[in-house]
């Protein structure tokens, strides 16, 4: 009797863990403006309308040939470089550059650009590709927000140096507004996703619990 007690209640946490796990959003990268990359903000760079209006004139040119590039073949950019001079210390690892983009749909369907960003360090700049930044589903003349982050970066000494926003493209967007911001440290987890990295543990002691129970029999 106990043990079919004991069961009952192993069976019930399986299926609420599995329920949950099922219900809950994926914690993939949130996209609202309230989303952290870091454990601290650093810096914001609100470029220019002189910048804006180069990526116009360079989407014009460039922007279709960019746009149809084989993947993993470096596009041609138009690069935006900060002018203030950043001392990041390795204390503050690793270090993020995060990219948010507004604007305007021109069409029904999806937007989005292409960026690279990085840094220069001694008057040698180095990117990297800014994934995502992009929105599905819009609607022409809806307001548009974008947000995408290049891959984290350590310093292996304190350096003095500035960021490099190179745009690529563009698709299906007027580009009114791009922030670039610079994140320090690593994110503090969030509960869910704190909760799910427990599920796989939690699983495994279920399985154990049922292998124990069945040879008991």
């Amino acid at each position: 009797m106990a043990r079919n007690r004991f069961m009952a209640v192993i069976a019930g946490l399986a299926l609420l863990v599995l329920a949950a796990a099922a219900t809950a959003p994926l914690p993939a990268a949130a996209k609202d403006s309230n989303q952290k990359y870091g454990k601290r903000l650093v810096e914001v760079y609100e470029l220019p309308s002189e910048a804006l209006a180069k990526f116009a004139q360079f989407q014009e040119k460039k922007g279709a040939s960019n746009a149809g590039r084989p993947r993993g073949e470096a596009p041609d950019t138009q690069p935006w470089t900060g002018s203030e001079v950043l001392s990041l210390g390795t204390s503050g690892n690793p270090y993020t550059l995060v990219v948010r983009v507004s604007g305007v749909a021109l069409a029904d369907g999806d937007a989005g650009t292409m960026w690279m960003a990085g840094w220069s360090i001694d008057g040698a700049s180095r990117t990297g590709l800014v994934p995502q930044v992009s929105a599905t589903g819009v609607r022409a003349g809806q307001p548009v927000e974008m947000v995408g982050a290049g891959a984290p970066l350590s310093f292996k000494e304190d350096r003095k140096v500035q960021p490099v926003l190179e745009f690529a493209s563009s698709r299906n967007v007027r580009i009114d507004r791009v922030r670039l911001e610079v994140w320090s440290g690593i994110r503090p987890s969030t509960f869910l996703e704190l909760f799910m990295s427990w599920i796989p543990m939690f699983t495994g002691v279920v399985f154990l619990a049922l292998v124990w129970w069945w040879r008991r029999r």
